[in-house]
C-alpha cells in the first residue's frame, strides 16, 4: 500500500496522540537497547536506554564496556546518542540479526507476515529470539530496514506460565505503535536532502523524538 511521506507535524501528532495511551495493567519492563540496521546488515543506529533498565547489572556492563568498539562501528571524534550502544547489547544485536534472517530471507516464504496484514501490521516481525534477560522484536520496512527493540521483562516467569496472554498481547501491541512512530522518524530523517541514506544516522531531531517515545513507553510499563 502507498505510504505518504510523512511530515514532521504528522510525526508529532502520532507520537503525542500514541505516548499517553498505553493500556493500564501492562507488564512492567524496559526497552534497553534499539537498533536501526540498513539492507546489507550495516549499523544506521545503536543506542541504549540503560537508566531506564530493570537490572542493574545490564547498566554497570554497559557503563564498563562503553569504550569497547570490536566491530569497529563508532566514530571515537563528536560521539553523541548514536554511539551508546554497550558491548553487551552489540553482540545480543548481532546474534538477534541471524534470527532476523532466518525469519524473514527468501527460504521463509514470508511465513512470518500475519496473514491478510497490510500497511503496518505486515512489518511487524514480532519476537525474534530471547537472549538472557533479554528480548528482542523485529520490524522490517519495506525498503528492507530492519528495527530491533532489546526488552528486559521483570515478569518473565509470569509470562512463561501462561497466565498473562492478554498483557503479554498489550505489551507487543506497544511495541508495535512504537516501531511505527519510529519509522516515521525514519521516514522523515531520510526525507532531508542532507541525510547519508548508507551512512549512520546523525541528527539531534531523530535522537530527541527516539528518546521521548523510550522514555515515554518505559514510564507507562515502569508501574
Amino acid at each position: 500500500a502507498h505510504r505518504p511521506p510523512p511530515t514532521p507535524q504528522t510525526c508529532l501528532a502520532k507520537a503525542q496522540y500514541w505516548l499517553p495511551n498505553f493500556p493500564s495493567g501492562c507488564i512492567k519492563m524496559a526497552l534497553v537497547g534499539l537498533a536501526v540496521v540498513g539492507r546489507e546488515n550495516e549499523p544506521l543506529y545503536l543506542r541504549d536506554f540503560g537508566a531506564d533498565s530493570l537490572s542493574a547489572a545490564a547498566a554497570a556492563a554497559a557503563s564498563d564496556a562503553k569504550d569497547a568498539d570490536p566491530f569497529g562501528f563508532f566514530n571515537r571524534e563528536g560521539r553523541g546518542a548514536n554511539d551508546s550502544c554497550s558491548l553487551r547489547h552489540q553482540f545480543i544485536i548481532h546474534a538477534a540479526l541471524d534470527r532476523f534472517e532466518e525469519m524473514t530471507g527468501p527460504s521463509s516464504g514470508g511465513r512470518w507476515r500475519t496473514p491478510g496484514a497490510v500497511g503496518n501490521n505486515a512489518m511487524w516481525v514480532g519476537l525474534l529470539c530471547p537472549i538472557e534477560e533479554v528480548r528482542v522484536y523485529g520490524y522490517l520496512t519495506n525498503t528492507g530496514i530492519k528495527f530491533l527493540a532489546l526488552v528486559e521483562d521483570e515478569d518473565e516467569m509470569m509470562i512463561q506460565s501462561g497466565d498473562s496472554n492478554k498483557q503479554t498481547s498489550a505489551r507487543d501491541k506497544d511495541l508495535k505503535a512504537f516501531m511505527v512512530v519510529l519509522h516515521d522518524l525514519f521516514v522523515e530523517y531520510t526525507l532531508n536532502p542532507f541525510s547519508k541514506l548508507r551512512g549512520k544516522i546523525s541528527s539531534r531531531r531523530f535522537d530527541d523524538g527516539v528518546l521521548k517515545c523510550v522514555t515515554a513507553l518505559n514510564a507507562k510499563h515502569a508501574a
